[in-house]
């Protein structure tokens, strides 16, 4: 629901806030006091068109929202949250849209006010008259009453697109099937005559590192045996002399020194053995360095081609045998999954046309009840249908495009719903729809303008009636002329005109109980007013 709508410097709104709450929010005033004014600043802020002639310097529409999670998985690449704050900043020359705090471009402003609110006028686009979303409708009914149906056509739905969408990865040139096959094979071939390791890219290029360097780290290790061993004073006979005065003091209280000395004594000697080593592997194999080269060079071809990193490599190795294994069995394939898709395109035809039995019973009975609200709110004559019209291909929500159809004249054929009917009348209809669907229908706040316009006073209380029962389930904001409607708020608010500066605004203000009472008396004007319990 909105919780709490701004307006500055919109139009005649200089500032107004308005706290909204559950139920009926009733919104009165005199003609030309700013309520289509009002209108307009919120179809603004759902739809981010907003009228040149209504936007003044540094003006602002914003409210604060709460969702439900079903509309929040709706929305869930453009929000991510129950709680919504959506905001626009415009001057006379541009506009910036918010949700949360974040620009949105203009569309993502108009799928959220597509879900949040629908606004009830001659020319608004509410939910209900977008075409698409009655096959959502009906095709929520249907789960609710025969569940395990629609989920075998859900499942053999899924299974029918998997295999389309195999069907179209398939090439229809055979030589282009051939010329992968080529591609593949080659690129299979490269990586398997290489036969990298893992990590081996970076042992190698330590190792090259220290080939490169060789006649250097040869010296460098000829110099430290040198110290250590080889020259006439070295540091081994320099130990062994430490160790052998120190065995000559040890009963004297240096046993724990001797042992270092020793301990020192073992280590230079497994220094000296490890460096001798090392310069023996150096020796070893003097064509080691070209080769190290050689190898890495093709280790790095590969990783440019198929890389950048070797894991990369070994990933796309997997990848161009799986493909190439796929294009195999290319043949099994396409002798398979034609036939495939036929059998399963006529599975779903079949349970679409279970589904359209079933489905025919329920959108009756729902259509009866619409009746029975269309009578009561003075339209005995309005109808409504629930168009079934077969597809050529399985959709989605079933094999049917469903669409709701009326008509205000037992003469006039049904038509779509933006074109029977317009003001209160279409107000009326869509009003009964919804009412009808109750929870179905997933908007949660609805604005009606001027419901009761063009009826008599008994209709009025009627629709106020049916307006409270509604409100049980959605958040109202309705614009009224009709006290009769007014008398079931639960929030009523006024529009009036001042005077500031010599100039004239718009100003909206909460009523309490006895200023409710006083506009009630002054909108019944010379009827006899009977105040509504």
């Amino acid at each position: 629901m909105i919780h709490s709508l701004s307006i500055k410097n919109f139009g005649l709104f200089k500032e107004v806030n308005i706290d909204f709450s559950e139920g009926i929010n009733v919104i009165t005033g005199e003609s030309g006091a700013g309520k289509s004014m009002l209108i307009k600043a919120l179809i603004s802020l759902l739809n981010g068109n907003i009228p040149k002639n209504l936007r003044n310097k540094n003006g602002a529409i914003s409210a604060y929202i709460t969702v439900n999670d079903e509309i929040k998985k709706e929305l869930s690449e453009v929000v991510d949250s129950n709680e919504i704050v959506l905001n626009v900043n415009f001057n006379e020359k541009r506009a910036v849209f918010r949700a949360n705090g974040t620009i949105i471009p203009r569309s993502f402003l108009e799928k959220i006010g597509s879900y949040i609110m629908e606004v009830h006028t001659q020319d608004s686009q509410v939910l209900l008259r977008n075409p698409k979303y009655h096959n959502q409708i009906a095709y929520k009914i249907f789960k609710d009453n025969f569940e395990k149906l629609m989920f075998e056509y859900e499942r053999k739905y899924n299974e029918y697109m998997d295999l389309k969408e195999k069907l179209s990865n398939i090439p229809s040139d055979a030589s282009e099937i051939y010329r992968k096959l080529d591609i593949l094979n080659f690129q299979i071939d490269e990586i398997e005559n290489v036969n990298p390791q893992e990590n081996e890219d970076e042992e190698l290029k330590k190792e090259y590192k220290k080939l490169s360097h060789i006649e250097e780290i040869k010296t460098k290790l000829e110099k430290s045996m040198a110290i250590l061993k080889d020259n006439e004073e070295n540091i081994d006979i320099l130990i062994g002399e430490i160790v052998e005065d120190l065995s000559y003091i040890a009963d004297y209280g240096f046993n724990d020194e001797l042992d270092m000395a020793s301990s020192i004594q073992d280590m230079l000697n497994d220094l000296y053995g490890s460096l001798e080593s090392k310069l023996y592997d150096l020796d070893l194999d003097p064509q080691r360095l070209e080769e190290v080269s050689n190898r890495l060079n093709d280790i790095m071809n590969l990783k440019r081609k198929y890389g950048p990193s070797l894991e990369d490599v070994f990933e796309n190795l997997e990848k161009f045998r799986k493909e190439l294994s796929e294009l195999n069995d290319l043949e099994k394939i396409m002798n398979e999954i034609t036939p495939l898709i036929d059998k399963k395109k006529k599975e779903l035809f079949d349970l679409g046309e279970k589904i359209k039995k079933k489905g025919e019973k329920i959108l009756y009975e729902l259509e009866k009840r619409i009746k029975e609200e269309l009578i009561s709110l003075n339209m005995e004559h309005a109808e409504i249908k629930f168009e079934f019209k077969k597809l050529n291909e399985p959709g989605k929500y079933g094999t049917y495009n469903i669409r709701i159809l009326a008509k205000t004249t037992p003469q006039s054929p049904y038509l779509p719903l933006e074109k029977v009917a317009s003001g209160g009348e279409l107000s009326r209809i869509i009003l009964s729809i919804e009412k009808t669907l109750g929870e179905i229908h997933m908007v949660e706040t609805m604005l009606f303008d001027e419901i009761d316009s063009g009826v008599g006073q008994r209709i009025a209380d009627v629709i106020g009636k049916k307006l409270k029962e509604f409100s049980e389930l959605k958040q109202l904001i309705v614009i009224t002329h009709m006290p009769q409607v007014a008398n079931f708020a639960d929030k009523h608010f006024k529009i009036f005109k001042t005077e500031e500066n010599s100039e004239v605004y718009s100003q909206i203000k909460e009523l309490n109980e006895e200023e409710r009472s006083k506009e009630i008396r002054e909108m019944y004007g010379e009827i006899v007013f009977k105040e509504v319990e």
